[in-house]
Parts: C-alpha cells; sequence; structure tokens
C-alpha cells in the first residue's frame, strides 16, 4: 500500500491559497507514484468555518492527518494557526514532517528518502509489539 500524504497549506478561506495549493497538489500527485496525496483544503475546504467554529473545522482535518503516514508542510505553514496545529499533532503522533521543498527534492528527484522508510519500518515494528503485548496482557489476566 502507498503511503497517505498530507499536505498542508495556509488557508484562511482565501481563494489565492486555494489557487497555490491547487498547483502544488497538482505537480505532486501527477510527478509521484509512490504516494497518495490529500489536501485538506480540497477535501474540507468548501466547509471552512471562521470565528468560534474555526476550531471545529480544523478538528475534522485533524483527524485526516491522524490516518496519514507524512506530513508534507508548505510555505508560510509558520504563520497559519492550522498549520501549526497539524504539524503539532504530527509531532505527538510521531508522523514525519517534510518541508515541501525537502520533500520535493527527495522524492521528485527519485532520490531516496532511507531515513523515512526506515522511520516507518521501525514504527510498524513497534505499533504490531504494542498490539502483541495487549493481546499477550489480556490473555494473561483471564
Amino acid at each position: 500500500m502507498k503511503p497517505l500524504v498530507y499536505v498542508a497549506h495556509p488557508f484562511g478561506g482565501l481563494i489565492k491559497n486555494h489557487k497555490k495549493i491547487d498547483k502544488i497538489m497538482n505537480e505532486l500527485v501527477f510527478s509521484d507514484d509512490k504516494h497518495v496525496y490529500v489536501s485538506p483544503i480540497h477535501n474540507y475546504g468548501f466547509a471552512y468555518l471562521d470565528g468560534d467554529e474555526y476550531q471545529r473545522g480544523l478538528d475534522v482535518c485533524l483527524e485526516l492527518l491522524k490516518k496519514c503516514d507524512i506530513l508534507v508542510i508548505c510555505p508560510g505553514w509558520e504563520e497559519s494557526r492550522g498549520c501549526k496545529q497539524e504539524v503539532k499533532l504530527a509531532i505527538d503522533n510521531n508522523i514525519p514532517v517534510f518541508l515541501l521543498g525537502n520533500w520535493k527534492h527527495e522524492v521528485l528527484t527519485d532520490k531516496e528518502i532511507e531515513h523515512y522508510y526506515n522511520f516507518m519500518e521501525q514504527r510498524k515494528r513497534e505499533e504490531n509489539e504494542k498490539k502483541w503485548k495487549s493481546l499477550i496482557i489480556k490473555h494473561i489476566e483471564r
């Protein structure tokens, strides 16, 4: 199964930001056949919530991010409260984070991202160990 890549870009409900992520996603999706890309702006931008409802909308995006294997962050992420929360969630959940420029350089130029694949293998091993330990403990407690 191909790794799922979440591409975070500042939005703020602005058309200019939507156009920027359109170009980025077009390049990534059609230049890389080793990954599957998702953009919360494309998935949920139609339901952008502002004011008191902002966090409610962002929480929907964060749930999607939890299902992803990689987070790629686009320029301007440091000024975006949504992107900052996405980065925090990724770090807290051991999801590798890449700057867009670094990601494109390594992936689109066919360079190996050995450290990423090693990390993913280690993460899967650790998750399997946790599952087995949990099953063993449940069996012992019976």
